[in-house]
């Protein structure tokens, strides 16, 4: 089971990704837990996940999780623009899919 968190600033704008995301795990048949948060809840799950992905409206955020997770480095993404903007959760969990892979 993949474990992915979505964040953004406040958590309400990834929670809409967030539906749009496992809706498309449960389509195609993956496995995965799919939660969002807000930026200030970090600490409390990075290390239980298998990827981090932010919201495009925080990407200069990235920076400062590195800093204070660096053994998380490999995990933290930030979302496409498009994609978010879009909804697009199929291709959004294809993407956190293939990161997750990659770093096996």
């Amino acid at each position: 089971m993949y474990k992915i968190a979505l964040v953004c600033e406040n958590a309400a704008s990834t929670g809409l990704i967030a539906k749009k995301v496992r809706d498309a795990a449960k389509r195609l048949g993956i496995d995965a837990e799919i939660q969002h948060y807000s930026y200030t809840q970090v600490e409390n799950f990075i290390k239980n996940v298998d990827a981090v992905l932010l919201g495009p409206q925080i990407a200069y955020r990235k920076d400062d999780i590195i800093k204070r997770f660096p053994q998380c480095a490999n995990k933290i993404e930030v979302i496409k623009p498009m994609d978010y903007g879009m909804m697009n959760g199929e291709k959004i969990l294809k993407d956190v899919v293939s990161l997750i892979e990659n770093k096996k």
